[in-house]
């Protein structure tokens, strides 16, 4: 992923995908290949639902993990206000408010179902990874400009408000009070979402079915061109990296949504529109899926499998 592009309130629309971008080693551990062993049942962390053809994301390696916490992880109470939500534990900086903790409870209480929320509780992160875990929501206040390195788990020098870097989801303040960039071209509660699903997304990979790895990466390869929109004021160059790590030169008269960039953005996003958070979303509007009911008529498969992952709105 791209960390950190929802700095940027206008990301969908200017972010730029450089041709023969140089696949990190990072990279290839997150990355759907198709091309690898098969596993074992005793060498992940739970039973596939379905026979895995390749490899998969490396939160569901039992050999991958740290060690499990000696005692139950409780917030730093002199840093965060934090809430437990059923196994999901938010976490508010005190530079924001106790205002902003229950907004962001809520937020999770609405589209986290409770079984997803006590997995939360139960993610242990790889052992590249700095903290153990569980799986986290992390707010933090861009009045102050708080970055992730300000947290006390990390203390270091890592950047960023808006991602997702396991075990924290980090959001921030502004995103419960109009949303990023005063609401202008984001939705309330977008990115704190978007971002949510990535957690969601190694989450359910690795306590519930890891073959959720394959199915989210069929089905974005399936519908990644119905986000190509005619783009005659950009003649960008954009290269999407697919499941087999291959480069895919597009024809520079069209445009991308963010949806179709990978595997894990794609879900992400279209969570997001499955919500209701996409409206504002120029790019999305222009391939008819910025809204719920558009995108359940041409992605019936994509929105089932949010129904049965996630909380979603009626509308």
């Amino acid at each position: 992923r791209e960390e950190g592009h929802r700095d940027n309130p206008n990301a969908h629309e200017q972010i730029i995908f450089k041709r023969n971008k140089e696949v990190t080693a990072n990279d290839k551990k997150v990355t759907w290949d198709p091309t690898g062993p098969i596993q074992t049942e005793e060498e992940l962390t739970t039973k596939p639902s379905q026979p895995l053809p390749g490899k998969v994301h490396g939160v569901c390696y039992k050999s991958n993990l740290h060690s499990p916490r000696p005692l139950l992880f409780v917030p730093d109470d002199t840093y965060y206000y934090s809430e437990n939500c059923e196994g999901l534990w938010v976490c508010v900086s005190k530079e924001c408010d106790e205002e902003t903790l229950q907004r962001a409870c809520h937020l999770i209480r609405t589209f986290v179902p409770p079984e997803q929320r006590k997995m939360w509780g139960d993610f242990v992160s790889p052992t590249w990874a700095k903290d153990p875990g569980p799986m986290r929501l992390i707010v933090l206040d861009d009045r102050t400009n708080q970055q992730a390195g300000d947290i006390p788990e990390l203390r270091d020098d890592s950047r960023g408000r808006n991602q997702t870097s396991c075990p924290f989801v980090f959001t921030s303040r502004e995103d419960f009070y109009g949303g990023i960039g005063g609401g202008q071209s984001c939705c309330e509660g977008q990115l704190t979402l978007h971002e949510m699903t990535h957690g969601s997304d190694m989450v359910i990979r690795q306590r519930k079915d890891p073959y959720f790895h394959e199915e989210v990466g069929k089905l974005w390869s399936r519908h990644r061109d119905k986000f190509r929109y005619a783009d005659s004021t950009s003649r960008r160059a954009i290269t999407i990296l697919n499941s087999g790590q291959h480069l895919v030169d597009v024809d520079e008269t069209y445009s991308f949504c963010y949806a179709a960039v990978n595997r894990d953005e794609f879900l992400a996003e279209c969570h997001c529109i499955a919500q209701g958070l996409h409206v504002k979303s120029k790019d999305y509007t222009r391939c008819n899926l910025s809204l719920p009911g558009e995108m359940k008529e041409a992605m019936p498969d994509v929105y089932q499998m949010l129904e049965r992952q996630f909380s979603l709105k009626k509308f």
